[in-house]
């Protein structure tokens, strides 16, 4: 076994005790720490006991630390989610209400109304005009009023 130095101070008592022994300081201190952290001595275990007790429970509360951070986060997401439900199902409301005004109006991606509308729902006017000629069975003409369908 190697050996390392070990240095301590000690109360002046226990100076005097040490002292008073007939062995050599560094046999009382090797019997002492023996005594203290070797074998299976009962206040050894019990401090190992309670060291592992503590270590436990330290673990234990971050844990639950954990847990709950766990449970905010999830709530926090289920609120995200919510909202991001809500802003869907009113952009389809407003998606079908555009398309329902849109039953007089020429499935022509030139339209200013189909212009207007196709901005507000994040599609381009040929989009929505395609749209509104599947929903009327109307024909789709993306040339019309443009004088390009000559060429």
């Amino acid at each position: 076994m190697s050996e390392e130095m070990l240095s301590a101070r000690v109360p002046t008592e226990l100076k005097r005790l040490v002292d008073a022994d007939k062995r050599t300081n560094q046999e009382v201190v090797r019997a002492a720490l023996w005594r203290e952290f070797g074998g299976e001595r009962k206040a050894s275990i019990d401090r190992r006991i309670e060291e592992k007790e503590n270590r436990i429970s330290m673990i234990e509360r971050e844990r639950n630390e954990r847990e709950r951070e766990i449970e905010e986060e999830r709530k926090e997401l289920e609120a995200l989610k919510a909202k991001q439900d809500k802003i869907e199902s009113q952009h389809a409301d407003e998606h079908a209400q555009v398309l329902k005004k849109a039953e007089t109006i020429p499935a022509d991606p030139n339209n200013p109304f189909v212009i207007d509308h196709a901005e507000n729902l994040d599609l381009t006017p040929e989009e929505l005009a395609r749209e509104i000629a599947e929903e009327y069975d109307k024909e789709y003409d993306p040339f019309a009023d443009t004088g390009l369908d000559s060429l």
